[in-house]
């Protein structure tokens, strides 16, 4: 069986075509990436140029694969998505009744009921349970109770966003299954069990917007997204070197930093500038003086995100950087030094073919939607409708007890 995964970022798109042969092997037959398109902060800002970035990467997926793509899953995103807490309360059918499969069902679909707002559900993610009087429970079937009240965490985008999507990929030639939020992908991707109970904050520094996940005991508490990220990086380069987009984005990756710890002040560059006679040479203490501010603004709404919260201390496993900005020389340090709590890179623990290929944080949120989506394949298949559409109707989002019991 085929899946494609379809990564439609800021400065990015990626497509991943990959062949499931049994429960344990996923085989990644095709990579391909494009940044031929024009976003702005995670949102379609030129259709045409969309299009033809989405044509471009599924087409050196499916060249390199050699197989056509098919079940085409992408991700979405963008400031609007929201993360809501959903409770709902049901009355078991009689006093002292063993909880059932689809008690649990119920109490999880009151719980979207009670959240619903105009914009489209795409997760419904159970924390936690509580049966009568016993809380913080995690699978309740088989207790014997007389109320069940179920907590979840409700993420909704709004439907425009999701149109529009929609359009670019069927104007591409392909059909969407259904959407992974961006947060929920790229937490698959990086994150180790023992983090999410231990508590961690996951990062991702995308090109337009940076995505903050936070876990603690396991479960999603927030959610969160910063509009800025490296995209905004490579703009201060531009404007203060006087540079092209593109020749700021290569300065910025092969010779930016964001410590000074190991620059050599009599490091210089040579770059070329908006003009065919303007040749200069820049210092790297330049460059970094130009990277490190805008670093440390995002570090402060970062900051200011968490405190909001109220997760800060519960963050015992730090902070996991990922995101092609995660690629930056120093962050890693830099987030750090400032925030006072470990930090490491987040890269994707996908094990397939070419994993060498994709082991990199900008696929990240990609290789996350395949590990998402994999198991409902492997488990019941999957029924070629998608679970949320457009309207803002849904049908039931999850069709085994399995699905609930798995972020």
């Amino acid at each position: 069986m085929v899946i494609t995964v379809l990564d439609i970022g800021t400065s990015t798109v990626k497509t991943l075509i990959a062949t499931l042969e049994d429960e344990n092997t996923i085989n990644l037959r095709g990579v391909g990436e494009s940044s031929k398109h024009k976003m702005f902060k995670s949102k379609i800002t030129d259709v045409e140029s969309t299009v033809a970035a989405i044509k471009d990467s599924m087409l050196k997926a499916e060249v390199m694969a050699g197989i056509k793509p098919d079940n085409l899953f992408a991700s979405i995103g963008g400031i609007e998505t929201k993360g809501i807490t959903g409770k709902g309360t049901i009355a078991l059918p009689k006093q002292n009744s063993v909880i059932t499969e689809n008690d649990v069902l119920r109490a999880i679909n009151q719980s979207k009921v009670m959240s619903i707002g105009d914009n489209p559900i795409i997760h419904v993610i159970e924390r936690n349970f509580t049966v009568d009087t016993q809380e913080n429970i995690k699978n309740p079937v088989g207790l014997i109770g007389s109320k069940l009240l179920c907590e979840t965490m409700v993420i909704t985008i709004p439907s425009l966003i999701i149109q529009n999507y929609s359009n670019v990929i069927e104007r591409a030639g392909y059909r969407v299954e259904d959407y992974v939020s961006q947060h929920i992908a790229a937490s698959y991707s990086v994150l180790s069990e023992e983090e999410k109970e231990l508590g961690v904050a996951l990062i991702d520094i995308g090109g337009g917007t940076t995505k903050i996940t936070v876990f603690t005991d396991s479960v999603i508490r927030e959610i969160d997204t910063i509009e800025i990220g490296g995209a905004n990086i490579t703009k201060d380069i531009s404007i203060g070197l006087r540079l092209t987009s593109n020749d700021s984005e290569n300065v910025k990756k092969k010779y930016g930093s964001c410590i000074k710890d190991n620059l050599n002040p009599d490091e210089k560059f040579k770059v070329k500038g908006l003009t065919d006679n303007d040749e200069r040479e820049i210092g790297s203490l330049e460059l970094y003086e130009i990277i490190a501010p805008r670093v440390d603004e995002l570090i402060e709404f970062i900051q200011q995100s968490l405190a909001s919260s109220q997760l800060f201390d519960k963050l015992n496993a730090g902070i996991v950087l990922t995101g092609g900005t995660a690629n930056l020389k120093g962050i890693k340090e830099r987030f750090e030094r400032k925030m006072n709590i470990p930090a490491k890179i987040g890269y994707p623990k996908l094990n397939v073919g070419m994993s060498e290929q994709i082991k990199d944080p900008s696929f990240a949120v990609a290789c996350g939607i395949l590990e998402y989506i994999t198991p409902k394949f492997l488990t019941k298949g999957y029924s070629g409708k998608k679970r949320m559409n457009i309207s803002g109707s849904f049908s039931k989002m999850f069709e085994t007890i399995k699905d609930l019991f798995k972020l």
